[in-house]
Order: structure tokens, then sequence, then C-alpha cells
């Protein structure tokens, strides 16, 4: 029988061919509770989170989700009387807070059947590079340095250092700004009070016209000092934090201390407003989560040959440039 849940079936899933892993733990900052996905500013929404989601009534298909429905018997799934044991995303979440999160999961996994991580999913960094300033965001040596501490805690424990280590990049938060900018309540009511103010204070777009403000790749002469701002601010992410993730994360795979670890490039993703909640307009909403969790999903060791992973819809992440003319 083909049983259907969220739009896929499992058949369709199954067809990877990998083993699932034991069970599933999340590191990560406000993305990581669900913050807002309902719109109600400040709520935490565990259930619809796109790794350790459990909420079946949503529209968000989880990683665990997915993983229970390919092995219901094998994998030990995260559900609201278990959430506690596997989620330790905690919102305003830095790099810094990576190692004592990892540890957390070290003591928790004893509660599971295996006694260990089978996989951890590991979202940070956006309140690194979300600032008051561009010059107000986490130093990278020192990003590097907290990236660092938390991947040693992993390899530190036989509990953690063989799971399947799934590392995400800090998505293209530039988005979220073009989403919602049209926007008279996230302009003048919710952003104001949002930290990230390197990309969201003076939001009204000063763009050069013609549609600059959908490149974020190039500084035009007559792009405005608002628009420059927030376009050094993309290419930060993209050129300087992002490549520090996967490069150090390919150290610790390569040389066999976290053998199973792998990065997932979602900066290519773009948010529309159908991303991003009607609250704080900054957190992703329900639509946001479901379609992070495809796009992490079709990225995945399991997901890679998953029939049912389409080809996503894309902006290519291009270096940035300065045009003078």
């Amino acid at each position: 029988m083909i049983t259907f849940f969220a739009g896929f079936s499992t058949v369709a899933l199954v067809r990877a061919g990998k083993p699932v892993p034991s069970n599933l733990f999340n590191i990560g900052d406000s993305i990581g509770e669900g913050e807002a996905a309902d719109d109600f500013i400040g709520v935490k929404r565990h259930g619809s989170v796109w790794s350790t989601g459990y909420d079946s009534g949503d529209i968000v298909f989880s990683l665990n989700e997915r993983f229970e429905s390919i092995d219901p018997a094998g994998y030990y799934e995260n559900n609201p009387a278990r959430d506690a044991i596997f989620n330790w995303a905690n919102s305003g979440s830095e790099m810094d807070d990576f190692a004592d999160q990892a540890g957390k999961i070290i003591a928790a996994a004893a509660a599971t059947p295996s006694g260990k991580a089978g996989m951890v999913a590991i979202l940070l960094g956006g309140n690194d590079v979300c600032a008051d300033s561009l010059e107000q965001m986490t130093p990278p040596d020192q990003f590097e340095q907290q990236y660092r501490a938390g991947l040693d805690m992993l390899t530190s424990s036989d509990v953690t250092k063989d799971a399947y280590i799934h590392i995400s990049s800090i998505p293209a938060i530039y988005w979220l700004w073009d989403a919602k900018r049209g926007n008279d309540w996230c302009l003048n009511i919710a952003w104001p009070f949002v930290p990230c103010q390197n990309l969201l204070a003076d939001p009204v777009n000063d763009c050069r016209l013609g549609g600059s403000h959908l490149e974020p790749n190039v500084i035009y002469p007559d792009d405005g000092p608002n628009c420059r701002r927030r376009k050094m601010f993309h290419a930060k992410i993209r050129d300087i934090y992002n490549p520090i993730l996967k490069r150090v994360l390919t150290e610790y795979s390569s040389d066999g201390r976290l053998p199973r670890a792998y990065y997932i490039d979602i900066f290519d993703f773009v948010f529309d407003e159908t991303h991003v909640n009607d609250g704080d307009c900054f957190h992703p909403s329900l639509k946001g989560h479901a379609d992070l969790a495809d796009e992490q999903w079709c990225q995945s060791p399991w997901g890679r040959s998953d029939t049912s992973c389409g080809t996503p819809t894309t902006l290519p992440g291009l270096p940035l440039l300065l045009l003078d003319e």
C-alpha cells in the first residue's frame, strides 16, 4: 500500500535507498523554535519546525516526519512528549551557543532507545549576522572559533561523533526584506523592533529604478545608501560566513572527526511574501518552514535520489559586482 502525507508518497521516499537515522536532534535559534510561524509574535511552534517538527495537521512535512514515514518501526520520532529531548534550539542563540546545545544533546540522548544521536540538524548564524550595523556582526574569526567549539563538542563523545551532522547555511535573509517591504505593518510597527537593523533600518527601497532590488549581488552607482548597505549585508553572508561553515565542516568530515557530516546550501532559497509570517514579518511562516523542509530534504543524503524532489526555483549566489557604469 502507498500512503500519502503532505503530497509525498512513502514509496518515493524509500527509493532514496539510505537507511534513516535512529533519531533526529535539533540545534538552532528562533527558526529552530518555529517562532511566529503562525503569525503570533514571540510564540514558539515546535511542532512545525522544518527539522524536528511533528504536527501532522500542518502543511510542514518535516525531516522528522519524513523519516518516520519511511521507517516507523526503526526511527524514534519526535512528538509532543519527546520534544524536550530532541529540540534544543533557543530563540536568540548565536554561534557561541553551539557547543552548549551540542552538550545538551549528548546528555539527552540517554533518553532514547539507542542512547546515541542518529542525526543532528544545525541551523545557526542568523543572529550573528543580524546586528545594529554591518560593523557589529560577529567577527568572522570569532564566528569560526565558536563554530569549531561546537563541532569539537560533537566529536568529543561517542554519542554524537558518528551521527549524521546536517549543517545548514545561513539563508539569504535579504529576501525577507524584499518580501515584506510593501507591508505598512512590517515597515512601521514590526521591523523597528526586529534585531536586524543592518538589513531593516530605513526599509523603503532606495535601489535604482528598473529592479535593482532584485539583484542583491550587484551594486549600481545610483543605488542609494540603504540599498548598498543591504547588498553588502547579503554579500557578507555569502562570501564570508557561509564559506566558513562549509570549509570548516569539510575539514572535519574529510579527516574523519565527523565522518557523516555534510553541508546544505540554502542560500539560494528566495523567500517570497508567503514564506514570511505576518506578525513580526521576519521569521519563516508555516509555508516558509514547509519549503525549507523541502529544500533541505532534497539536498540531504536521503533526498538527492528521492523521486518526489524537483528542481527548486532559486536565484544564483553570484559574487557581488560593483558597477561603475
